[in-house]
């Protein structure tokens, strides 16, 4: 009986001397007196993520996955059991429990070591907030004691459970019971049936739903997160549970029949995923939100400061995406191109931007596609294909100009010369001759040449413009600066854009000449409810109501009955929109509108630019076969609750008469051996069908030949205003010399590349052996092919460029 009284009389000892000096060794008043701020107990908090309902996407989570909430929403179940377990005397004590520290002590010399600590609830907190953890001094246990009697007198209980359950440690990442209610047993139920904003009016949370066992079981990990986790030891972690409920029994907080009840319940997890396995929707899109705000200077001096605030601040940040949506137009990607196509090849990716153009959500990005999988295996899984660095655009570039020539006064009405194919030799203006094919022959109208598609007209339109001019009208509709080279090779899409920039230029159309800047976030919240960030629209007008309104007349008859068809929307909603297709038809596009909605669609191989020659029912991909099939997917199922509104009348010069009605069914003429024609081509609409004109390199067959149709001749179709027939046409191969690019400029070699029929690919890129004086920034150091290799055009030459250094790059600091 020696020790544990040697024992007591030390403690005795050790308190008249604690009492003696313990303002010495801590000025309690100035920690815990009138200046004292509850703010400075603030925790490192995870920030969260939702839609525009208020869903929520994921939490954003620092080294601490916490999520702090007020006492009265943690239910007494919870807390009960924390205190059982923990400190059952807690409501009694003045933050020192002596038997507990008695027992403890007892246990401890009969175990010849430390095996149980006399801590109360505020004597951890204080102790691990206040002081140096790693302090095992008798004098450190000292300043515990009396820094937990000063907290007592200062906090209500409520306040001090509250805190400390809001900052204990729970095993597996979890800090605070909210965030250990959520690792360990899922998501809650309010957040699978309503949004935030439902739940009457308080935070959705999981841990208002435990139940007796999920309760006792998170209180049992207070003590040895590591040893009771139930992931690892799930045996130990019952037991430890057990005994929690024991207590709780033994304390009244249970009835008898509880605690018979919860022992004989397993433990039921949720599946234990890392963090850096959780997956998540709109995975691209909250990795550009999340961009967007450590590039922000809003929200801190630095990307360091914005990155702890973004995942150490509690923030609730509320985003523009729909996640129903963004799961309609996931679906609908996959169904018009699945991953493996039928030969098991792997298909080409695709990327969607659809933004709103209503009141409510202009220029809000609902949707954002940036690729297959974001969570997947590939190296490209993560590069986001629809606002990064983009690529080709082709075709979809042509209503830029077509803009930029309306607004300088010019009719759409104005007829153009359509050759089959043209060379434009203008050196000041195009630089090196530009060989340019895909006409008709004949007089066509601007307004069927942007419908039709037809290259050798807006070559023409852009030697008349200048590239200078549709650099800057591209830029004032939504391209960003500097993305595009003044080149006349650029209205056919030479330059890369993403499906961001080319879903504002197009929405700018559908808003009659107005722009709106695309919007991710429309609120950042702070923990406390103060607004930290609120967006504002900017709206600013860029084209004549009436040139914008001719523009979207000429895109609608584009869809209608021109290169767009695939893109028809059901039940006979109005739609407008553009195709686009690389030269080598490595990329094709599909951007287009409703009154209501503007989505923009690539289609091409991530890795690099590989041409598409055979994916698409065994023909080439362009613009009007897998992206406009992708757009009427999506836009089918982005209209819910909208009427079918009609676009803005164009002025009267601009329509054409509208077609009789057709007869029940029609028989597809034949069209091959046949020489396509701008007459052809109104004979088809005359007799119901649209023909759509694809080429193909032969010699077999004189230039402009048709030699082959789909559907076939004889075939018998339904009735429609305009039956699509594509319509394959020959064209002399282009077999030319590669031409020698090395020491140009980029914007100058891709001009010369794409006016002597090449496609082209960039690599930014340090040459490794720059040698005596150069090649300088900017400019073009290898190649492949060689200049002066023999290619057939359509091929692809590969440039490697020097970067242009950042003229004001930003100091360095570490990455998050």
């Amino acid at each position: 009986m020696r020790r544990p009284r040697r024992l007591l009389a030390a403690l005795l000892v050790a308190a008249s001397v604690a009492s003696a000096c313990s303002y010495e060794t801590k000025d309690f008043d100035a920690l815990f007196g009138e200046d004292f701020s509850v703010d400075d107990l603030a925790t490192a908090q995870s920030s969260r993520i939702v839609d525009r309902n208020g869903v929520v996407i994921t939490d954003l989570r620092g080294e601490q996955n916490r999520t702090d909430i007020s006492f009265d929403d943690i239910p007494p179940v919870v807390y009960n059991a924390v205190v059982a377990i923990e400190d059952e005397r807690f409501w009694d004590h003045s933050g020192v429990d002596l038997k507990a520290i008695l027992r403890a002590a007892r246990s401890n010399v009969n175990a010849g070591g430390i095996s149980q600590g006399g801590s109360t609830i505020t004597q951890q907190y204080v102790g691990n907030v206040f002081l140096d953890r790693t302090d095992r001094t008798g004098s450190r246990k000292i300043e515990e004691i009396f820094m937990a009697r000063r907290f007592e007198q200062r906090f209500s209980k409520e306040f001090i459970l509250g805190r400390y359950l809001n900052w204990v440690y729970f095993g597996n990442g979890a800090y605070g019971v909210e965030a250990a209610a959520r690792e360990y047993f899922g998501p809650p139920d309010c957040a699978r049936q309503q949004t935030l904003e439902d739940a009457d009016d308080r935070e959705c949370l999981k841990v208002a739903e435990l139940t007796i066992v999920q309760a006792a079981t998170i209180a049992g990990l207070v003590q040895a997160p590591g040893r009771f986790n139930p992931y690892d030891n799930y045996q130990a972690a019952r037991d430890r549970r057990d005994l929690v409920l024991l207590r709780m029994y033994a304390n009244d907080y249970i009835t008898e029949d509880e605690y018979n009840l919860a022992l004989l319940e397993p433990i039921e997890l949720v599946e234990d995923v890392a963090l850096l396995e959780e997956q998540y929707p709109a995975a691209h899109f909250v990795d550009d939100v999340k961009q967007w705000f450590l590039d922000n200077p809003l929200f801190g001096e630095n990307r360091e400061d914005r990155a702890r605030l973004l995942f150490e601040g509690g923030l609730t940040i509320h985003t523009t995406i729909d996640l129903e949506l963004q799961a309609r137009a996931e679906e609908g990607v996959t169904q018009v191109l699945p991953e493996f196509a039928s030969d098991g090849r792997i298909n080409p990716d695709a990327a969607v931007i659809t933004l709103g153009t209503t009141p409510t959500d202009d220029g809000h990005v609902l949707v954002m596609v940036g690729g297959r999988d974001f969570f997947g295996d590939g190296d490209f899984a993560k590069l986001n294909l629809s606002s990064g660095t983009g690529r080709q655009a082709g075709s979809s570039m042509k209503p830029i100009a077509l803009a930029a020539e309306l607004q300088r006064g010019r009719e759409i009405t104005r007829t153009w010369n359509a050759p089959l194919r043209l060379t434009i030799d203008n050196p000041q203006v195009c630089g090196a001759p530009w060989n340019v094919r895909g006409g008709t022959g004949g007089q066509v109208t601007l307004a069927r040449a942007t419908w039709s598609s037809l290259n050798t007209v807006y070559a023409q339109l852009i030697e008349d413009l200048r590239p200078a001019t549709f650099v800057s009208m591209a830029e004032q509709l939504g391209i960003g600066e500097g993305r595009i080279a003044p080149v006349c090779a650029a209205v056919l899409g030479s330059e890369n854009v993403n499906m961001l920039e080319m879903a504002t230029v197009f929405s700018t159309f559908s808003r009659s000449g107005t722009r709106i800047d695309p919007v991710m976030v429309t609120k950042v919240v702070n923990p406390d409810g103060t607004v930290a960030y609120q967006h504002s629209s900017n709206p600013f007008p860029v084209l004549n109501a009436s040139v914008a309104n001719q523009i979207t007349w000429a895109l609608s008859q584009g869809v209608a009955r021109g290169t767009g068809t695939n893109a028809r929307l059901a039940d006979g909603r109005a739609a407008a929109g553009k195709t686009g297709t690389a030269q080598n038809n490595g990329d094709a596009t599909f951007v287009g509108y409703t009154p209501q909605r503007t989505t923009a669609v690539w289609v091409g191989f991530p890795e690099e630019v590989i041409p598409m020659r055979d994916y698409y029912q065994g023909r080439r991909v362009d613009g009007g076969t897998f992206p406009a099939l992708i757009f009427k997917a999506v836009m089918d199922q982005m209209h819910d609750g909208f009427e079918n509104t009609a676009f803005p009348t164009p002025p009267t010069s601009s329509t054409t008469t509208t077609l009789p009605l057709p007869p029940e069914s029609l028989t597809v003429p034949n069209y091959v051996g046949r020489p396509v024609s701008i007459d052809l081509l109104v004979q088809a609409e005359e007799q119901f069908f649209n023909l759509v004109i694809a080429e193909e390199e032969t010699n077999e067959f004189p230039e402009g030949t048709i030699i082959s149709q789909t559907p076939a001749a004889g075939t018998q179709v339904p009735g429609l205003s305009l039956n699509t027939v594509t319509i394959i046409v020959a064209m002399s191969p282009l077999s030319a010399p590669v031409p020698d690019v090395l020491g140009l400029g980029e914007a100058q070699a891709r001009q010369t590349i794409s006016g002597n029929g090449f496609g082209h690919d960039v690599i930014y890129e340090e040459n490794p052996e720059p040698g005596e004086g150069g090649p300088e920034p900017g400019v073009v150091w290898q190649q492949d092919p060689v200049g002066g290799t023999e290619r057939e055009g359509g091929n692809v030459v590969t440039l490697w460029v020097n970067p242009i250094p950042d003229p004001d790059p930003p100091p360095d600091e570490d990455d998050e």
